[in-house]
């Protein structure tokens, strides 16, 4: 359970997938195999940790019935293509839009202004922890915190803070001229290894019937992945 959120998913990779080819243009690729790479030596690193520290090598067996391998059928990958891509859409079409709406009407209070609105208060708060990570421009802290509600929320954010000044230029253009590629770098491996999602918390929670061991293991996602990101960038 402690190692799950570490665990690469679909949601990051869109983030990823959307914001490596406009920071890193031909080498988008490249970095984004690097990004799960180090992901996956620090899951790796974590789970060693954890085993040696807080369960002092004690064994956890782990029974888990799997279903026979066999060729792909044509119905079956249809019907999972449909389920997953019509999931996609009602939590697109609800908590992402809620939230994004929230996110405008922040951006937009008191006085119409994004650079003197509230989320822009907020967000330049916690510039000097986004500077150790490259992160100077207030927009992509934001954006990173908004990925606690669902990952993919981090681009509907960015889509309201730059898409309000945008203009014509594409959102991904916009984005990579407010950053070097070292912040790049640092706020895409942040946001691989970031506090999972509301519902991954959930979920954690149900399943340890525990606040307690659910707090430890946002702060300990939370400090590692700061750690982890001002490490890359300094």
């Amino acid at each position: 359970i402690l190692l799950i959120p570490l665990v690469p998913c679909t949601a990051r990779m869109a983030v990823v997938a959307f914001l490596a080819p406009a920071f890193f243009t031909k080498q988008a690729a490249l970095v984004t195999w690097l990004l799960v790479m180090i992901n996956l030596v620090i899951l790796l690193l974590v789970g060693l940790i954890a085993n040696k520290v807080i369960f002092k090598g004690e064994h956890s067996p782990f029974i888990m019935e799997i279903p026979l391998y066999h060729l792909p059928n044509v119905r079956t990958i249809g019907l999972y293509v449909w389920h997953n891509t019509f999931a996609f859409i009602k939590k697109a079409g609800g908590l992402i839009v809620i939230f994004s709406v929230i996110v405008w009407t922040f951006s937009w209070l008191p006085n119409g202004d994004l650079q003197s609105s509230l989320i822009a208060d907020f967000g330049r708060s916690l510039e000097p922890v986004g500077s150790l990570m490259g992160l100077s421009d207030w927009r992509l802290i934001v954006a990173l915190l908004t990925s606690f509600i669902a990952k993919e929320n981090t681009i509907a954010t960015l889509g309201i803070l730059f898409g309000i000044q945008a203009e014509s230029q594409a959102l991904s253009t916009v984005i990579a001229q407010t950053i070097d590629p070292a912040g790049a770098f640092a706020f895409l491996l942040v946001q691989m290894l970031f506090i999972p999602c509301v519902a991954t918390v959930a979920a954690i929670k149900q399943e340890t019937r525990s606040w307690k061991f659910t707090a430890i293991n946002v702060v300990v996602l939370l400090i590692i992945s700061l750690s982890v990101g001002v490490g890359a960038y300094q």
